[in-house]
């Protein structure tokens, strides 16, 4: 029987919805009878190593610990709390690999095919490893497109060090055996400007396998907003459009991130912002609100897709988009009508949110956002576009 390894950064019991992502697929993989462990970090963004215990986490060696998830067995590598520090974080995920390495070539035996799931981009490096060094069947699942995206938010300006990564990147692609994206347009783009062959890449999108929610009750001037507060995000922009609004809405924020301070100090009457909570906790606190905003630079067009999405979908919010018209973000919005998208040059935010103050239109979105649940945040159907893949 083939063996199979999911390798991840993020895995549960960190709550963060990519890792979750991961370890439903690989349940899946579980029920249908395949042998599968998965290999992943100790959690990030939950961490406190006194309490790893209480997680379900159990030391089996120095910077290794055992976990279950639902009968998948998850060896966790030893590693720090995220930092948001770009020279730090780097760092972090080199110390990773270099973990995740060891433990690839000490049980390169027991493996032979591996996933592997993006984040961080330098994931490549593993993938190359897998691929040439150990003669594994390697398929690469991509979230966020490196390094364009750091390119176009100026987070890296160095033209050697961009240049040197897409070279390595490219190089990745087209060695292992097969891409994996969560878009069409990003599927296009690999194709035309990467020059990668189309017949190794599959578009499978993000999905949030949680129960649905029920709707809330009432449509009421309440928006909600849930994740990262980062450069990528943009959120603060969002924010410069909403202090202009005389429509008197409600913005409630959960998050964490490089620009959470600066967010905290701009809550006001209608601006309320707060950390991190669990998604159980964000349930209770936000289920009588309506809609949900996902925000994207407007620099961000198919590199990246806020995996957010489905996850608000599975909480039946009526999606504000916030990101370039051309983004796959907004182009998903429009094509399945989940809701509206304002592009970050609009300088009238009320003219958009008049649409969201028909009963008609609100009441066929709720339709679509069932239509699309049904569709896409399918653990087993998505499950079975992974097996294909085999």
């Amino acid at each position: 029987m083939n063996r199979i390894l999911f390798h991840s950064l993020t895995i549960p019991p960190d709550q963060v919805s990519t890792g979750k992502l991961v370890a439903d697929i690989a349940s899946k993989f579980k029920e249908k009878n395949f042998n599968i462990e998965i290999l992943a970090s100790t959690p990030q963004y939950r961490f406190d190593s006194k309490k790893f215990s209480d997680e379900g986490l159990n030391k089996t060696g120095k910077n290794k610990y055992v976990s279950y998830y639902k009968d998948v067995k998850i060896t966790h590598l030893s590693s720090s709390k995220r930092s948001f520090s770009r020279v730090k974080r780097f760092s972090q995920w080199i110390n990773y690999h270099l973990k995740s390495i060891n433990y690839l070539i000490g049980n390169r035996n027991n493996f032979d095919t591996i996933f592997i799931f993006s984040y961080p981009p330098t994931m490549n490096l593993i993938a190359i490893f897998t691929k040439k060094i150990l003669k594994k069947k390697t398929i690469y699942s991509i979230w966020e497109l490196y390094p364009e995206i750091a390119q176009k938010l100026n987070e890296l300006n160095s033209n050697f060090l961009l240049n040197a990564f897409k070279i390595v990147d490219n190089f990745c692609l087209r060695a292992i055996d097969e891409v994996v994206v969560n878009s069409d347009e990003m599927k296009q783009y690999l194709i035309d400007a990467r020059k990668i062959d189309s017949k190794k890449i599959s578009v499978i999108y993000h999905f949030a396998n949680e129960k649905e929610s029920p709707k809330s009750s009432k449509i009421t001037k309440e928006i909600m907003y849930a994740g990262n507060l980062g450069t990528p995000q943009n959120v603060e922009s969002f924010l410069d459009l909403f202090s202009k609004s005389e429509k008197q809405y409600k913005l409630t924020i959960y998050g964490s991130g490089s620009q959470f301070e600066s967010i905290a100090n701009r809550e006001s009457l209608n601006i309320n912002v707060n950390s991190f909570v669990s998604r159980d906790e964000l349930l209770q606190k936000t289920n009588h609100i309506p809609f949900a905003l996902v925000s994207l630079s407007p620099k961000i067009t198919v590199e990246g897709f806020p995996g957010k999405t489905f996850d608000y979908l599975k909480m039946n919010k009526i999606l504000i988009g916030f990101s370039n018209s051309k983004s796959s973000l907004a182009k998903f919005i429009e094509k399945y009508k989940l809701g509206i998208n304002i592009s970050p040059n609009e300088d009238n935010l009320d003219s958009k949110l008049q649409t969201l103050e028909d009963k008609e239109y609100i009441d066929q979105i709720y339709k679509n956002i069932s239509e699309i649940n049904n569709k896409f945040a399918n653990v087993d159907a998505i499950a079975d576009q992974y097996i294909k893949l085999i």
